[in-house]
């Protein structure tokens, strides 16, 4: 009986152990991209350089990065921000950052003091309006 119990734990632990790894997120900085708008290699935080696959990111960029065992999938860290200046219409002109760095953006129905995430796109930055509940 003690060794059908000892099978089990251990069989749940191994389980345990692959899922874990195959859910594993990690701060990543894309070492090296394609020139065209997609990172091939990523630094992790111990300076191990890796291949990788990040659509939208340029050499230096911080990213989120997942192992899904075949890939390391990338992709930007979300930007949060604060629309600080609106232009009395419903459209934010300008947001600012945890660091209190200003950025201009042009985002329909945005008020000042509404939070949002944005990210660097061709053409501008865009943001998407956290609903808080």
């Amino acid at each position: 009986m003690l060794r059908n119990i000892g099978k089990t734990c251990s069989g749940a632990m191994a389980v345990l152990c692959l899922f874990s790894t195959l859910t594993m997120a990690a701060a990543m900085t894309c070492a090296k991209d394609n020139g065209a708008g997609a990172c091939i290699a990523a630094t992790g935080p111990e300076g191990n350089t890796v291949v990788v696959v990040g659509e939208g990111l340029k050499a230096g960029e911080e990213m989120d990065c997942q192992d899904r065992g075949n890939i390391i999938h990338c992709q930007p860290i979300a930007n949060y921000m604060t629309c600080s200046k609106d232009d009395g219409h419903g459209n934010c002109t300008e947001a600012s950052n945890a660091n209190g760095k200003l950025i201009v953006v042009i985002n329909e129905t945005f008020a000042r003091g509404d939070k949002m995430t944005c990210e660097e796109v061709p053409g501008g930055v865009h943001c998407v309006k956290l609903v808080l509940k």
